[in-house]
């Protein structure tokens, strides 16, 4: 029981950092710009929810689907840095809102579709995440299912309250030091997205690999 223990709370500080919630956050504050707080609120606890749903579905489903399709690790990884580095570039040049396709006005529609695509998926849970998941999904007895189970409910718990948080402390910081903090965010997640793509195009190129 105790190595079970060890081995959940492992996995939950590895997937909370492969999620990365805090790093997100000038993410989810240009996401929700306009929204009043209780919308915010509510937006916050939808990413917490799909977060957790996405990585569970992974968990179980993940290898299955990929092999029926014919859907390498790879391609996700390629295909998610794309849509990652598209948001980056909208947060550097401030058209957050052009690159979410929706009105200034957001309604609570519009809201819950943000949630999913793309804060909730591919940027919390994303190739890093749903690879990492994938490859740790594998159990034999019930209690095996402790570790495989309990980290994702963790991590989404954590996305909830780390947004929450944030909700919260908007209102003490500046308009003008969110904008400095929305551009700083945009250019690590540009960095992220080619990270993100160059592991994917190792993966479908093996020749790319140093020292292939």
């Amino acid at each position: 029981m105790l190595s079970i223990l060890a081995l959940t709370i492992k996995k939950s500080v590895t997937l909370f950092v492969l999620a990365g919630p805090v790093s997100m956050i000038p993410v989810f504050l240009a996401v929700t710009e306009g929204l009043d707080l209780h919308s915010k609120i509510r937006f916050a606890r939808t990413i917490g929810f799909s977060v957790t749903v996405a990585l569970l579905a992974a968990t179980f489903l993940g290898m299955p689907i990929l092999g029926l399709l014919g859907v390498s690790l790879g391609a996700m990884q390629v295909g998610g840095g794309v849509i990652v580095l598209l948001l980056a570039i909208a947060m550097v040049l401030g058209k957050e809102s052009t690159f979410k396709g929706s009105p200034s006005v957001i309604n609570e529609y519009g809201v819950r579709e943000a949630a999913i695509v793309p804060l909730a998926v591919p940027l919390l849970a994303g190739p890093a995440a749903f690879s990492y998941v994938m490859g740790n999904s594998a159990w034999q007895t019930s209690a095996d299912l402790i570790h495989v189970v309990v980290p994702i409910l963790i991590v989404g718990t954590a996305c909830w309250i780390t947004f929450y948080m944030a909700c919260q402390g908007e209102k003490k910081i500046r308009q003008s030091t969110l904008d400095v903090v929305q551009r700083i965010g945009g250019f690590i997640l540009a960095a992220m997205a080619i990270e993100m793509m160059a592991a994917g195009l190792r993966g479908l190129f093996p020749v790319l690999t140093p020292g292939y």
